[in-house]
């Protein structure tokens, strides 16, 4: 490479590297002060039309036009670019009108008019107009119009327009307009205004004005505008405008203005505006306009409009229609209480009846199957105690 110098002091010089792709007007000594053009290294203010076979600058880099290949171009400083900064990293602050692109990885701070983009991890903050994008590991603050994408992991605030989207875990805060994915576990407070959706267990706070699902357990504070469903274990608050389902226990305060659902065990304060359904069992306060019902047992406080029912029910229960159970084990208050096996406990109804009474009916007409006659059907009041 031939380079003209010129001796300006004994502090000063002016170089001018004659290579084709390194052509630049130096003021400075070792590599260090002001270059106008494409130098290659250089410590300072750097000013240059495009950015071709950069290796290093640490300072102030500004750029006009969109950049040729950098692939190990390393700056460190501010970099501000009419189109947009590009390096292989970039660590500082990146302002460009177009974009900020990092090939390897961005720490600091970046806004682009259009779009933040790094093919590695990201590190800072970054703004953009349209979208930020990460294919590593994205941590901090993240801002765009329309969407935030992390091919992995994603931790931080991340607020965009439409969708903010982690291949790898979701933890921190993070807004969409539309919906916030992780297909990791999804951590911490996550808004969003049609879904919220982890491919793995979700925990925090998760509110969706269409839906929120987890592939895996939920825990927090859990709010779906039509529902909330978890494959796995459902903790803590859960509600849901139209259904609340859970493949796993549901355990807490738990709110559905149509269906509670498990395939497990419901316990807690426990609210359906049409049914409420334990498959395993339903423990707590329960209430529903329509029904409570459990493959296993009802224990608890519990309240169905239409009915109770489970194999066994104990507790307290009241329905406007019926219980419905083979052994009751308290008291039952509903138009018509039928016991397939042992009550033992106290039910007021229109009609009771029981195989095998170890209690008090009260009611218009009461039956218990193990009274001798005449005793088995009585009016008002019928008792049997072993």
């Amino acid at each position: 490479m031939g380079i003209r110098t010129i001796l300006l002091s004994s502090t000063l010089i002016l170089t001018v590297p004659a290579a084709s792709h390194a052509q630049s007007l130096d003021i400075g000594a070792a590599n260090t002060g002001i270059s106008i053009g494409n130098s290659r290294t250089w410590n300072g203010l750097r000013l240059n039309w495009r950015d071709v076979g950069v290796e290093r600058v640490n300072g102030v880099n500004v750029t006009l036009w969109r950049a040729g290949r950098n692939p190990d171009f390393e700056m460190s400083g501010l970099a501000v670019g009419v189109v947009g900064p590009e390096a292989a990293t970039l660590n500082g602050i990146g302002v460009g009108l177009g974009g900020v692109v990092a090939h390897r990885e961005l720490s600091g701070i970046a806004v682009g008019g259009l779009g933040v983009v790094s093919e590695g991890s990201m590190h800072g903050a970054s703004l953009a107009g349209l979208g930020v994008v990460s294919q590593g590991r994205m941590v901090g603050l993240s801002a765009a119009g329309l969407g935030i994408v992390s091919q992995g992991p994603l931790s931080g605030i991340a607020i965009a327009g439409l969708g903010v989207v982690s291949q790898g875990s979701m933890s921190g805060l993070s807004v969409a307009g539309l919906g916030a994915v992780s297909q990791g576990s999804m951590t911490g407070l996550n808004v969003a205004g049609l879904g919220t959706v982890s491919q793995g267990d979700m925990a925090g706070v998760g509110i969706a004005g269409l839906g929120l699902v987890s592939q895996g357990a939920m825990r927090g504070i859990n709010v779906g505008g039509i529902g909330t469903v978890a494959q796995g274990r459902m903790e803590w608050v859960n509600i849901g405008g139209l259904a609340v389902v859970a493949q796993g226990p549901m355990t807490g305060v738990n709110t559905s203005g149509g269906a509670l659902v498990s395939n497990d065990r419901v316990t807690g304060l426990n609210v359906g505006g049409l049914a409420i359904v334990g498959n395993d069992g339903v423990d707590g306060v329960n209430v529903s306009l329509g029904a409570v019902e459990s493959g296993n047992a009802i224990r608890g406080l519990t309240v169905g409009g239409f009915r109770v029912k489970a194999p066994n029910v104990q507790g307290v229960s009241g329905g406007i229609i019926m219980t419905r159970t083979r052994n009751l084990d308290g008291l039952a208050i509903a138009g018509y209480n039928e016991v397939r096996g042992v009550q033992t406990g106290i039910t007021i109804g229109i009609f009771n009846t029981a195989e095998v009474l170890n209690g008090i009916q009260i009611g218009l007409l009461n039956h218990a199957a193990n009274n001798p006659p005449p005793f088995r059907w009585l009016p008002i009041l019928n008792v049997h105690f072993d």
